[in-house]
């Protein structure tokens, strides 16, 4: 039963960190595509208007691109999180909804995956450029719109965030079709125990 889940999550995440890893995963993403922080969207505004607009376009291109380079990276610290569960905890997660598997996945390893994660998203924002174009974006805002400067936010937390969020999403997308789809379940021991559990 433990195996099962394990193996579950692991088809999960890997499913959803290569959808969201793959080039333009964000960016093209109904869903997960990362916009510009709110509190930005007023002096982004301003600098579209003043002929400055491309700094804000290549912001939001690299706000994307540093989310997929991270989440591409993400299975090694997922992998470790999941290999905690007790026989209660999955017991629990099978007679539990459709995402109980990913809330007890959030709720144990959320701080520790912040922890690994933050790193992981510096240097892919660095490597990206999307820091230095972040900091041209924000001079310039200082510049034309100086009102505006405590609209700046901490963009490594703001992109790490983002991140998070659509992996925990996807994860619960494929929970759920794991446990609906017994053609979604790709070994015979999940075939076996959630198929048990949906009678």
């Amino acid at each position: 039963m433990i195996d099962a889940i394990k193996q579950a999550l692991t088809q999960g995440v890997g499913d959803s960190v290569n959808m969201l890893g793959s080039p333009q995963g964000f960016s093209l993403s109904d869903l997960y595509h990362i916009a510009l922080p709110q509190s930005l969207n007023k002096p982004a505004t301003i600098l579209r208007q003043l002929g400055q607009g491309k700094y804000v376009t290549e912001f939001e291109q690299r706000l994307n691109l540093a989310a997929e380079q991270s989440v591409s990276k993400a299975i090694p610290v997922f992998s470790a999180a999941i290999k905690g569960m007790s026989i209660a905890d999955a017991l629990n997660i099978l007679k539990g909804n459709d995402n109980a598997a990913t809330l007890y996945f959030k709720d144990r390893t959320t701080d520790k995956l912040r922890a690994e994660f933050l790193p992981i998203i510096r240097s892919a924002t660095s490597k990206t450029g999307l820091t230095s174009t972040y900091k041209s974006m924000s001079d310039k805002i200082t510049t034309y719109a100086p009102a505006y400067k405590s609209s700046l936010v901490d963009i490594d937390d703001y992109v790490l965030g983002k991140a998070m969020d659509a992996l925990f999403d996807r994860v619960a997308i494929e929970e759920k079709l794991i446990r609906e789809q017994p053609l979604k379940r790709s070994t015979e021991l999940m075939k076996t125990v959630f198929g048990h559990f949906a009678k």
